[in-house]
């Protein structure tokens, strides 16, 4: 029907649609594997919070001025990624209600001869241990900084796509830990690390206190890291001041490497993760080309 004189009630951005398509997928998953996620109800139940909070905000913003609004709808896709990241860790035990890095473990053997994660003790120097891990932290300001920078100059539609590219490769991964679930390598591996610890200055105890109590189980494969800082990358690239744009892609670089040799991921995790990335930095523009800005 056409010549509507008010318009649709809810009309859905790209990353928006693709927020919702990962939740009814997710809350399919839990159903069906109900008996074997931890928490299932509260799982589910937090699903139907953030697709409320995702429905409520594109309904709201259109019919209102506030630039604050605007800018929160823009951001708030990102932001499911972070609270929805520990409910993936039970979700990735629907499928099997247990983790395989065993069955890993013997395909990483037979596929490379050793574990590259254990070849990696060779060079674990304090001072590049210490190297790494900070760039393995800067994950998070990837979150933040460039969304802040796009939004501050008014670049709608920049914004728009880096955060849509971001949510496709996350939430490919989320789904992935349940097709693989794996604890990692720091976990199947530990009775065989020299050192057993990782040694550095500042940055490796507090990323350490920090894993040890935020990273759930079963979010291993494929990099969930890799996948979104290389998104954010390719995303952000042509749109940032160059010096920027070179410092990202070198501290990206930096963080591939990191995931492996700071024992948080076996090295098929990091590739899957950049191919999810390209995968990812190549849908956001014909999702975007699809649909229109609000």
């Amino acid at each position: 029907m056409s010549g509507l004189p008010f318009p649709p009630l809810l009309h859905l951005r790209p990353a928006e649609k693709v927020t919702l398509a990962y939740l009814a997928a997710s809350t399919v998953l839990v159903v069906v594997g109900r008996r074997r996620v931890p928490g299932a109800r509260r799982v589910l139940a937090g699903y139907t919070v953030t697709a409320a909070a995702v429905a409520v905000c594109a309904y709201a913003q259109p019919r209102s001025s506030s630039r604050a609004l605007f800018r929160t709808r823009a951001v708030l896709p990102l932001a499911c990624t972070g609270w929805l990241f520990p409910a993936s860790g039970r979700q990735a035990l629907a499928l099997y209600g247990r983790l395989l890095d065993n069955e890993m473990l013997v395909w990483e053997r037979r596929a490379f001869g050793c574990h590259p994660n254990l070849a990696c003790d060779k060079i674990a120097w304090r001072a590049l241990n210490e190297a790494l891990t900070v760039a393995y932290s800067s994950y998070y300001l990837y979150f933040a900084v460039p969304p802040f920078h796009l939004a501050r100059t008014g670049r709608d539609r920049d914004l728009e796509r880096y955060v849509l590219a971001i949510c496709l490769a996350q939430y490919c991964c989320f789904l992935g830990f349940a097709v693989l679930p794996l604890a990692g390598p720091i976990a199947a591996l530990r009775a065989s690390f020299d050192p057993p610890r990782l040694t550095g200055y500042l940055a490796v105890p507090a990323q350490t206190w920090l894993m040890d109590r935020a990273d759930p189980p079963g979010t291993c494969f494929p990099s969930s890291h890799v996948a979104g800082a290389w998104a954010a990358t390719l995303t952000a690239l042509p749109v940032l001041p160059r010096p920027a744009a070179r410092t990202m892609a070198a501290v990206t670089t930096a963080l591939t490497v990191s995931v492996v040799h700071c024992r948080y991921h076996y090295v098929v995790d990091a590739v899957a993760g950049l191919a999810i990335a390209a995968l990812a930095h190549r849908a956001a523009p014909r999702l975007l080309r699809g649909g229109s800005a609000a």
